[in-house]
């Protein structure tokens, strides 16, 4: 089938929203618990001292508050937390990325360099690791036809599939994009239509300009594959997106995409000592797209959004998680103040 491509100029159709949690430590993976409660993976601060600053917590529905939750509660905590910004020259904190729930387990990934990567198993207090792996394990998700664990290693541009006794199986590796760069991998979902999973493809760094290391993305190059574990077999569904992270399927069938930030600009040096910067990712300038699979239209539901990185649907809302990169350090503001980093959660009506 042809894919859709995102226009220059989407129309837009602005959703309601509101921030519905605040002072989260790098807000990743959020998953929906059958009384309604969230479960939410927390990166940490990327604070040096604050190394085991990651952590999970649960956000409960607040019964006199529709659509509202009580203040954030801690499930585990004192997992590693580590700050990107010397290698990448850009705002990124890695740990705990993702949670998702399937065949009466809850797990959560975790990209740990030092200790070594895990999926861990929330049944456990503390949680337990039940399956290892080397690099980074981003975003996660059941698999029913297999009854196994899918992610994506955004470093090796692998779909990896964990399943009860078995060591890691890569399933795929994912080729190069049109420029020679690598096809980085963010998120990914299942979808029941297909049993296909769609994930989101970053587009690494073209590596062409020294005087950009950290932001030298091509312009637009971002997409969203259809890919089907049991073959391999690799169809392109979404291109023309910028720097892709978050998606989700609304019931109807429709992907729904964050883009991160519509540029880059501004990286972190070795030698930065705490100036206002944007940090590589042009912040607040992040949008959640609808794209209808069965017409080809796009829409824009929201934008704006600060380095949104994970979605999870809830009913006919849709919940967006914001804030990446070094919490408390100053960012320059959505209308030219500065503000400090945090993280929060926000809900979009659909």
């Amino acid at each position: 089938m042809p894919s859709i491509e995102i226009p220059p100029s989407p129309r837009e159709t602005l959703r309601p929203s509101a921030i519905i949690a605040e002072d989260l430590l790098n807000p990743r993976g959020l998953c929906l618990q059958t009384d309604g409660s969230l479960l939410l993976a927390e990166a940490g601060s990327g604070q040096a001292e604050q190394p085991f600053s990651g952590r999970l917590s649960r956000l409960r529905p607040d019964p006199d508050t529709p659509g509202g939750y009580l203040p954030r509660e801690t499930v585990a905590q004192g997992f590693r937390a580590m700050n990107m910004q010397a290698r990448m020259l850009r705002d990124e904190v890695m740990g705990l990325s993702d949670i998702a729930c399937g065949d009466g387990h809850c797990l959560a990934s975790q990209t740990d360099y030092v200790g070594g990567s895990c999926l861990l198993d929330l049944q456990f207090s503390p949680p337990e690791p039940i399956f290892h792996s080397h690099g980074n394990l981003n975003a996660l998700c059941y698999y029913p036809p297999r009854r196994s664990w899918l992610a994506v290693k955004p470093d090796t541009n692998q779909l990896v599939e964990f399943s009860a006794g078995q060591p890691e199986c890569v399933l795929v590796q994912l080729p190069e994009l049109a420029q020679g760069q690598e096809a980085v991998p963010v998120t990914l979902v299942h979808e029941p239509a297909t049993d296909a999973v769609l994930i989101s493809l970053f587009s690494g760094e073209l590596h062409g300009d020294p005087g950009r290391k950290g932001i030298d993305f091509a312009a637009r190059a971002g997409q969203v594959i259809r890919v089907w574990p049991a073959s391999g077999h690799i169809e392109v569904l979404v291109r023309g997106l910028q720097l892709p992270t978050g998606l989700a399927l609304t019931v109807e069938g429709n992907l729904l995409v964050l883009e991160l930030c519509d540029s880059l600009q501004q990286p972190l040096p070795a030698s930065w000592s705490g100036e206002t910067l944007h940090g590589g990712f042009t912040r607040f300038s992040g949008r959640l797209l609808q794209c209808d699979l069965g017409n080809d239209q796009v829409t824009v539901l929201a934008r704006g959004l600060d380095t949104p990185s994970n979605l999870c649907r809830v009913q006919d809302t849709v919940l967006v998680s914001e804030g990446m990169g070094l919490v408390g350090r100053t960012l320059p503001g959505p209308h030219g103040a500065e503000v400090p980093l945090r993280g929060w959660l926000r809900r979009v009506q659909l």
